[in-house]
């Protein structure tokens, strides 16, 4: 059986500077440790999350960490170019030697309509099928 852990990187009341870089100490002690994997939350607009950008945070993780796989738990597909995010899939995939997990979804309906009102990102269709 293999363990992992959950994160929300959720407000500690610290300034951000120190948040993130306690919480990238503890996730070295995650991979001393011997964890299996770190997902971390994408959340925007809450103090839920303060890595609204994922990748950016996972590329210190990269870094930082040996053995530990990790990954966004999980990109909001709606938010993101399709291009943007495979380049940044497969960089992260590198820098890690491998150890990124990938998770995707739609977004859930209530962050979807808060976005699609000031944006011009389209509401997905619940009948969309691939063209062949």
């Amino acid at each position: 059986m293999r363990f992992g852990i959950f994160d929300h990187l959720d407000d500690s009341g610290l300034p951000l500077s120190q948040h993130f870089e306690e919480r990238l100490q503890l996730i070295e002690a995650y991979d001393r440790a011997g964890f299996y994997g770190y997902h971390l939350a994408e959340h925007h607009n809450t103090p839920l999350g303060y890595a609204p950008s994922p990748g950016v945070f996972l590329s210190a993780v990269a870094q930082r960490t040996r053995q530990l796989r990790f990954g966004p738990m999980v990109y909001l597909l709606p938010l993101y170019h399709p291009l943007r995010l495979i380049d940044e899939i497969c960089m992260l995939d590198q820098m890690s030697g491998g150890r990124f997990l990938y998770g995707s979804d739609a977004a859930s309906p209530r962050s979807r309509s808060a976005f699609t009102a000031s944006t011009s990102i389209p509401e997905p269709s619940s009948s969309a099928r691939p063209s062949r």
